[in-house]
């Protein structure tokens, strides 16, 4: 599945539920509300996404770059989040558990 499939079937409301999409550019693309829970999401890049109200829920995102994405709303409960690039003011408004090394 390359990165015009993925963005196709968020538009369609299709789960991704559990799918791999390690490595995508994913960059500067309208994912609010996509389906991503237990998803291989490690090295994506979702620089500048809007994932508002996303489930990433039991993804993996080691290694993925969320710096300026969209977060608000979104789930990342139980996530991988082991050398992602997230700023820590991007997490405001999302529902996330566990620990978090921010980039600042």
């Amino acid at each position: 599945m390359d990165a015009k499939d993925v963005v196709l079937a968020i538009r369609e409301g299709r789960s991704l539920e559990g799918h791999n999409l390690s490595g995508l550019d994913l960059s500067c693309q309208n994912l609010s509300k996509a389906q991503l829970k237990n998803a291989n999401l490690s090295g994506c890049d979702f620089r500048k996404s809007d994932l508002r109200g996303a489930d990433l829920s039991g993804s993996n995102l080691y290694n993925a770059d969320l710096r300026a994405a969209r977060l608000r709303g979104a789930n990342l409960a139980g996530t991988n989040r082991i050398e992602a690039k997230i700023l820590k003011w991007g997490l405001k408004g999302a529902y996330i558990t566990g620990p978090t090394a921010y980039q600042d």
